[in-house]
């Protein structure tokens, strides 16, 4: 290329100064080319090498790639006048780099070192800690890695260096968890194999080393069998099937407000979710198997949160297969008795198939709710069986102070499935399996250390928000002394604070973990953005070298990486104000999305000030990509402030409503637009990468926020209440199951869809071309209904128009009997697809009973429209 280059600049005759120009070119160009041929790094990998090994000498020469783009970086064998960088354990590294291996006893400590201008290593005392040495090093040459996304810093055009390459750590906290829960559309119940190994590589960068999964009873993602039954289970939650706490369900995701462009199709979750009922199992399955070698491919440990009390975890099909003595009764419930062969039968096959399924795991935990309210947690002395009493009693005796605590008998009960668990463990060959028992809060510890096997660690769920205070301090303090307790903390709240700001995490994090003798910590989420800062703050805290990092070391880190050097005082300042000011709220675990009071006046006062540091950032941003970061804060701001007013409003309008002050009530509902707010969060989490979390979301404010302001606005009569027929689906085996199924029309209103379940008599999916979603046929007999406002909401009492919705082109005629009220009722009266009758509502709800009238008719759904007396009395 210099030669034809040179050839061409001689031949055409140029003038004396181009051709000069030309020449000196050349040869800056090879002498570019001579310094990066110099410039060959080789990273050199033992040839036993571990696959977490392995997968750090990709990561670090795809990374050197990034920041030296004229070196030429390359994985093997060192080369005479390059550099090299030695990567392994200590055992792996060539002798005379004694020094750089002395000190790392620690499994996990990491050394990164430059031996002299040409060489250096990086040291791991064990191959996963490789991988963290590699990753520690990386962000101090300026690479952020984050929960939902990374940052590199600008490629250095000189030559390649050594400098900055030293460094040594060691781990607080032994056991790191990240913890995401199976339940809702937002959380990894949606996820597909590449969110989940987003996720996995993501924490493996921020030096987590476990992967923590909880599988309530009817998760499809474990099913045993024994004596030719199977456990029943349920779904892997989607937008038509699966309904636990609070999910609700939509005819065509893609309708939804602010869905444009972001479904595929009229279903949302992950493709295991997507496939026939009879498949929901080994699909499910064949993806857990995929993520859970993934993460142990990457050094990852695997704990496995097994629910054990609940009634979906006791399948009553199974245990009936069980003889007499081997199972036990309480409120007619079946439970299987450990202390007996055939009762140990019964949990031995849950570990062996669970193991046979995914080998990959490391630690089972026995997992329990939180309150007395399951039929093992809310056993009581006189329900146990055979010797267990005289086995409590004794139990109290050597420990009198369990007599008051509530938590104590569930727990002496659950303790002996802890202890068949560990025994099936050991006899099918996963001696190496550690052990768990988990729950809510703090408050089942005593009982559970009382009870518990002694090599069974204690994993509490920080449901309160309560790990630095002194008496759950203390009581951890006293049980860690001789057994592993690892406390899991809350990055977001699925029950309060869940769709706004993370938590702020806890200040002196290292610090409290040293004190309280726990002998880790993990933390639970749903989401991923926006919980970032949460995340970095809590894993820098619990390394020696950063022990108890300031948030403010954290976020001014996190601004200059993201919206670059310039605006890093501005961005530090304003991820500060966000994470301890900006409101955390919404809730995923019921039918509503808000079910607590909101302060719109106080939220608008912080979310200025903010703006306003979003504003003097943007012409400091460093580049596209960091003016997006601020791009999305902004818009993420304005959806908060919206979202409030609107809420403001509506909370308003209700209140007056109830006072009889319907006209102010209207004004108030009628000021606002949700469909607006719900847009601007479409705005939002348009900018960068859109998460699955955040798509679950915006999934949530359609279905659990946008119809109580639709209802409140029917109830004022703005707007009519259409009612569609079809066929919905419920999860019997779900746990506070969400109760509703919505459509949307084309101005973005939700109208509530009813099934059989809802409406008590048949209902059928319509053929393909009609224009009803399903109906009900009106045949040889009468039917009656019932039905109240939308979501759930009575019907505002006083006169309303009713008309019966059928197929398009439709004749039929059917006759209606008015049970409450009304002027359409009885005398043969009959209603066709154009025709309204007049009807009240009794005690909330409308009743009517469709008449055959002249042949079958098919009815799909119908249109509600309040009315003022005094306009019902002109018609």
């Amino acid at each position: 290329m210099a030669f034809g280059l040179g050839n061409s600049g001689i031949s055409c005759g140029w003038p004396g100064r181009w051709r000069t120009f030309v020449i000196l070119n050349v040869v800056g160009l090879l002498g570019a080319f001579a310094a990066a041929a110099q410039d060959r790094v080789a990273v050199v990998v033992p040839a036993q090498a571990a696959p977490p090994e392995r997968m750090a000498a990709d990561e670090l020469v795809a990374h050197l790639h990034l920041l030296y783009p004229a070196a030429q970086v390359v994985e093997g064998a060192a080369a005479r006048g390059g550099f090299t960088v030695y990567l392994g354990t200590p055992q792996e590294l060539p002798a005379r780099y004694a020094a750089v291996k002395s000190g790392m006893q620690d499994p996990e400590s990491l050394r990164v070192k430059a031996i002299d201008s040409r060489t250096a290593v990086i040291a791991g005392g064990s191959p996963r800690a490789v991988r963290f040495a590699v990753d520690a090093l990386l962000q101090k040459l300026g690479f952020g890695f984050y929960l939902s996304y990374t940052t590199a810093p600008e490629p250095l055009r000189g030559p390649f260096s050594f400098a900055g390459w030293e460094l040594a750590d060691a781990p607080i906290a032994r056991e790191r968890v990240i913890f995401n829960w199976h339940n809702f559309l937002s959380g990894c119940s949606t996820w597909n194999l590449d969110q989940w190994e987003q996720w996995i590589t993501a924490a493996a960068r921020m030096r987590f080393n476990t992967v923590m999964v909880h599988a309530y009873g009817n998760n499809p993602m474990f099913a045993f069998s024994l004596n030719g039954q199977t456990k029943p289970t349920g779904y892997l939650t989607n937008t038509e099937f699966g309904r636990d706490w609070g999910t609700e369900h939509v005819l065509d995701v893609r309708r939804i407000v602010g869905g444009s462009g972001l479904f595929t199709g009229p279903v949302y979750g992950a493709d295991a979710s997507l496939v026939p009922d009879g498949e929901r199992v080994s699909a499910a399955e064949g993806l857990m198997q995929k993520v859970f070698r993934f993460a142990a491919d990457r050094g990852m440990g695997v704990t496995f949160a097994l629910d054990v009390d609940t009634e979906s975890a006791n399948p009553q099909n199974v245990i009936a297969t069980l003889p007499a003595e081997a199972r036990f009764s309480t409120h007619g419930f079946w439970l299987a008795n450990p202390d007996t062969a055939a009762g140990y039968a019964y949990y031995r096959a849950q570990v062996e198939q669970l193991m046979q399924l995914y080998p990959q795991i490391t630690q089972l935990a026995v997992w329990f709710r939180g309150g007395l309210n399951s039929p093992w947690r809310a056993l009581t002395p006189q329900e146990f069986p055979g010797a267990w009493s005289s086995e409590y009693d004794a139990a109290l005796k050597a420990n009198p102070r369990l007599r008051r605590d509530a938590d104590a008998p569930s727990l002496f009960a659950i303790a002996r499935i802890a202890r068949a668990f560990r025994r099936a463990l050991d006899e099918t060959g996963h001696r190496e399996v550690t052990l768990a028992a988990g729950s809510w809060r703090f408050n089942f510890l005593p009982a559970a250390n009382a009870f518990m096997p002694a090599d069974v660690a204690l994993m509490p769920l920080d449901y309160a928000y309560e790990f630095p205070s002194d008496p759950v301090q203390e009581s951890l303090r006293v049980i860690g002394r001789h057994r592993p307790v690892v406390p899991i903390i809350w990055a977001q709240h699925d029950d309060r604070e869940f769709s706004g700001r993370s938590y702020t995490p806890f200040a002196g994090l290292g610090s409290l973990l040293r004190w309280s003798n726990s002998d880790g910590y993990g933390v639970i989420h749903w989401t991923t953005r926006p919980l970032d800062l949460f995340f970095s703050n809590v894993s820098d805290q619990v390394w020696q070298a950063s022990e108890n990092e300031t948030l403010d070391a954290t976020a001014d880190a996190m601004a200059a990486r993201t919206f670059g050097a310039k605006a890093r005082e501005p961005g530090r300042r304003y991820l500060l104000d966000w994470i301890y000011d900006a409101p955390a709220f919404g809730r995923e675990t019921s039918d509503r999305f808000l079910d607590r009071q909101i302060d719109a006046a106080n939220e608008a006062v912080g979310a200025r000030q903010r703006l306003a540091l979003l504003d003097a950032m943007e012409p400091l941003a460093a580049n596209a990509a960091a003016r997006d970061w601020v791009g999305y804060y902004r818009d993420w701001e304005r959806w908060v402030q919206l979202l409030f007013t609107a809420q403001d409003a509506l909370q308003r309008s209700e209140t007056d409503l109830k006072a009889g002050k319907e006209a102010l009530a209207r004004a108030d509902i009628a000021s606002v637009s949700p469909q607006q707010v719900i847009e601007q969060y479409a705005r939002a989490i348009a900018h960068g990468h859109t998460s699955a979390g955040e798509k679950g979301i915006l999934i949530s404010l359609n279905l659990r926020w946008l119809p109580y302001f639709e209802a409140q606005r029917q109830a004022v009569g703005l707007d009519p209440m259409v009612v569609e027929i079809a066929p919905t689906h419920h999860a019997p085996l779900a746990q506070g199951a969400g109760r509703y199924t919505f459509d949307f029309d084309t101005a973005g209103r939700p109208i509530e869809v009813l099934g059989t379940e809802e409406l008590g008599v048949p209902v059928t999916a319509a053929v393909v071309g009609s224009s009803c979603a399903g109906s009900i046929e009106i045949g040889d007999a009468p039917v009656t209904l019932s039905a109240g406002g939308l979501a759930g909401t009575p019907l505002a009492p006083g006169p309303y128009r009713m008309r019966l919705g059928m197929a398009a082109g439709s004749k039929a005629r059917i006759g209606v009997r008015i049970e409450a009220g009304g002027t359409g009722d009885g005398a043969g009266k009959t209603m066709g697809s154009e025709d309204w009758f007049d009807i009240r509502p009794q005690d909330g709800r409308i009743r009517f009973t469709l008449v055959p009238a002249g042949g079958p008719a098919q009815v799909c759904g119908w249109t509600l429209e309040r009315q003022s007396e005094r306009r019902l009395g002109e018609q």
